[in-house]
């Protein structure tokens, strides 16, 4: 297997591990992708839903069953018809709640010949619901546990570090190092985390205060959040949407005040905000976004944590390294195959002879940009994305000299 996708988010990094190992089991490279919204975990938190009832949950599906038993104490009713009885929306919940019921001997579910439906039988009719002796501490556990898992999935998604080390870290592998070839590993040499600028400090105060005048202020001085993250970025954009107009938040003093940033620039901004604990997203089946008491502190202060910045009101410069342009052309110019393993013989080189991993020279992504460019000059090889004044001066002479041999056709 070469190609490995996910559509959605996995529901946690058990499933996704082994899921993406099945590329690449032949020791040749493996291409893994993840397509991820996050609006895409509420299917995630269905299942969740579905499978950990609550004892309330549990106790409505008992009574159900004891008012519609017949004088046998059996109920020939389908999950969908004891659902409505219960007054729940999940049959999941509803099958769920049934096998807690089994194990612990309050039924058992029995096949009816000629239907296609089960029945259920009472096994303690005279047990009244409120008396059911089931484990609530063991079914809340279950429950933090599931969603613990859906929560290190999002982090996953949204995290910036190396892939390999954080499902590595997650399963208790202390010594994980990071892979060099995942796009966290590529991306690093290109945008580190850094300090805002005076612009971006101010931007980010803006898109906190919008938050905060659409959540509300409880009294002991934490917020609640009102609206959920996509209306938020909306009333920031300044957008004429029937759902923003009808709750009047075009009257916020914050409507249309980050509108040159457009709704992409300020997804990637809250993602980061989320990321390093200035605002959080409820689960549920309305997510809702919040301001944290860090984010609050830094809307105050301006005192903000080193992030990885998205471009900010700033007009791209075409020929600027890492520009959409610059990456485009590259992406248009052919690639040369036998070029891209001499390049990367020789970071191994350079890498084993000082102990270091070989992504530490250069990424595969800006081996691929030689790849396609071939700058044969200093001065060209420094334009390109991921090389640094340290790296030039110390990698860069013989990666050019590589180069230009390699055009030359020695």
């Amino acid at each position: 297997v070469r190609f490995d996708i996910h559509f959605a988010g996995p529901g946690s990094d058990e499933a996704s591990y082994p899921e993406a190992g099945r590329a690449g089991r032949d020791g040749e490279p493996g291409y893994c992708e993840l397509l991820f919204n996050f609006a895409d975990t509420k299917t995630q938190e269905f299942f969740i839903d579905g499978s950990n009832p609550t004892f309330e949950v549990i106790r409505d599906v008992y009574q159900s069953l004891l008012s519609s038993a017949d004088s046998q104490y059996e109920v020939q009713s389908s999950i969908e018809d004891i659902a409505k009885s219960a007054g729940l929306k999940n049959d999941m919940c509803v099958s769920a709640a049934l096998g807690h019921l089994s194990r612990s001997g309050y039924i058992e579910r029995f096949d009816i010949p000629g239907k296609r439906i089960r029945g259920t039988r009472l096994l303690q009719p005279k047990s009244l619901a409120r008396d059911l002796k089931i484990d609530r501490k063991a079914l809340e556990e279950k429950a933090r546990r599931d969603r613990s898992k859906l929560k290190s999935m999002i982090d996953f998604c949204y995290a910036d570090r190396c892939r390999q080390e954080l499902i590595l870290d997650y399963f208790g592998e202390a010594d994980a190092t990071p892979c060099g070839t995942c796009d966290a590993c590529r991306n690093q040499g290109a945008a580190p985390p850094r300090e805002g600028t005076v612009e971006e400090i101010t931007i980010i105060r803006q898109a906190l205060s919008g938050v905060a005048r659409m959540s509300r202020r409880l009294p002991d001085g934490t917020w609640e959040g009102r609206f959920g993250k996509g209306r938020v970025i909306a009333m920031l954009t300044g957008s004429r949407s029937r759902e923003v107009l009808e709750a009047k938040l075009d009257q916020l003093t914050t409507y249309g005040m980050l509108k040159s940033m457009g709704s992409s620039g300020l997804q990637q901004l809250f993602q980061e905000m989320e990321k390093h604990g200035l605002v959080q997203v409820s689960g549920g089946e309305y997510p809702l976004l919040t301001l944290t008491t860090k984010g609050s502190e830094v809307m105050r202060t301006g005192l903000g944590p080193k992030m990885r910045w998205p471009v900010l009101n700033q007009k791209s410069d075409p020929y600027k390294p890492g520009s959409v342009v610059a990456e485009v052309s590259a992406q248009e110019l052919g690639f040369d195959d036998v070029l891209f393993d001499k390049l990367k013989r020789l970071r191994l080189a350079l890498a084993q002879s000082e102990g270091k991993p070989a992504y530490s020279v250069f990424s595969n992504q800006t081996l691929e940009f030689f790849t396609r460019l071939k700058p044969t000059t200093l001065d060209a090889a420094k334009k390109i994305r991921g090389v640094g004044e340290i790296k030039a001066s110390t990698y860069l002479p013989e990666f050019v000299r590589l180069i230009a041999a390699h055009e030359k056709g020695r």
